[in-house]
């Protein structure tokens, strides 16, 4: 049981895709880029007023484009922001907050904000949180049950919006043979 401490490099990044190379867009950045800005690794959504992306806290769970592919701190309206697509055959790979037990695997759970670090995380214990769900998909294998602050694999679960009354310890079957 090894114990992870969790740093500004821990953000969200892809893991597996069933065709190899990651969905990757380019995508209009918003004008309210510099009051959040877009660090790599961290989640995109749409800004819908004016039909372009931003950097989110995840609380904004119906609009989610993707994770940032790249750091753009100074970026002024329209200027392209390249992006890692939510699309939900693709894995990504994030720190966790909690020990990692093997109940995990295809439970719902929430990706929550670190403002310290700049860094989305997954609450491993947090279960009854109404904002952007994924599924626990497994671990990379340098992980095992038992460590704490681990890396999970996830998937993003899209079309279940935010406030939904979706059981959030009901298990689902999210994962393809490797």
């Amino acid at each position: 049981m090894a114990g992870y401490t969790l740093s500004s490099g821990s953000g969200i990044r892809p893991y597996r895709s069933p065709w190899g190379a990651f969905p990757t867009g380019q995508y209009p950045l918003s004008s309210g880029v510099s009051s959040a800005a877009c660090y790599l690794g961290r989640l995109i959504t749409l800004d819908t007023d004016i039909h372009q992306v931003k950097a989110s806290t995840a609380k904004d769970a119906d609009q989610i484009v993707g994770v940032a592919a790249e750091t753009n701190s100074t970026g002024s309206s329209g200027t392209n922001l390249l992006v890692w697509e939510s699309n939900p055959m693709v894995e990504f790979t994030v720190a966790s907050s909690g020990t990692l037990a093997t109940s995990h695997v295809g439970a719902f759970r929430v990706l929550q904000w670190d403002s310290t670090l700049n860094i989305h995380y997954v609450g491993l214990d947090a279960t009854t949180l109404a904002a952007t769900r994924i599924v626990i998909t497994g671990y990379p294998d340098e992980y095992a049950v038992g460590d704490t602050n681990a890396r999970v694999n996830f998937r993003f679960l899209p079309g279940i919006p935010a406030n939904s009354t979706v059981n959030s310890s009901v298990t689902y079957l999210a994962f393809y043979a490797r």
